[in-house]
């Protein structure tokens, strides 16, 4: 009587793993269908909805970078003779309308080691312009290729906006922007 159930128990474990194993299964793939709709949605924009000065602009913006898009190519975009990389920085951010989110890893590309250190000893201050700057968008600034170039092109202009006039004339290159690309390594929009 006690291998009897000592054999029902063992079959009971086993029934147990594969359900949890099914459930598991299922739940992967009503997640990877998820995403793929999130992801494959529509491709046109919706208005901001907020400041619609704001929002008319920012599709001005978005218009004309499509057009640059287009007419280059992306190994035209990243042509460094000798690149350096910034450690990885990941961010994530509450958007403008409070019920979405934007977890972002982002790494700049520079061809001076100098710079490297300089960004290095400012990594607050990029952080504090990163966020103030991400924290204005909407879902809507992001979901298109448009969206994300123009994201890459402002955070571009900040960070190349902390390096003061002594620093490029202390380099060898006296380059005013030592960062040369802003690359975008992780992109969850939710």
């Amino acid at each position: 009587m006690a291998d009897e159930e000592k054999q029902e128990s063992g079959g009971g474990k086993k029934k147990k793993l594969i359900i949890i194993i099914g459930v598991v299964l299922l739940l992967l793939i009503g997640l990877a269908v998820g995403a793929v709709m999130f992801l494959g949605g529509s491709k046109e924009e919706a208005p901001a909805a907020g400041d619609p000065g704001a929002g008319a602009e920012m599709d001005m913006a978005k218009a004309k970078l499509e057009e640059e898009i287009s007419a280059s190519s992306q190994a035209d975009a990243v042509k460094l003779t000798n690149p350096v990389f910034t450690p990885p920085k990941k961010y994530t951010i509450n958007l403008r309308d409070g019920k979405h989110f934007l977890s972002i890893k982002l790494v700049a590309a520079l061809e001076d080691p100098a710079a490297l250190l300089y960004l290095a000893a400012r990594e607050p201050m990029i952080d504090d312009m990163v966020i103030s700057f991400l924290q204005n968008l909407n879902t809507d600034d992001l979901r298109t290729r448009a969206g994300t170039e123009l994201v890459k092109r402002e955070l571009y202009k900040k960070v190349n906006s902390l390096f003061t006039q002594d620093f490029v004339d202390t380099t060898e290159t006296k380059d005013r922007t030592p960062v040369k690309k802003i690359l975008i390594t992780e992109f969850i929009l939710n």
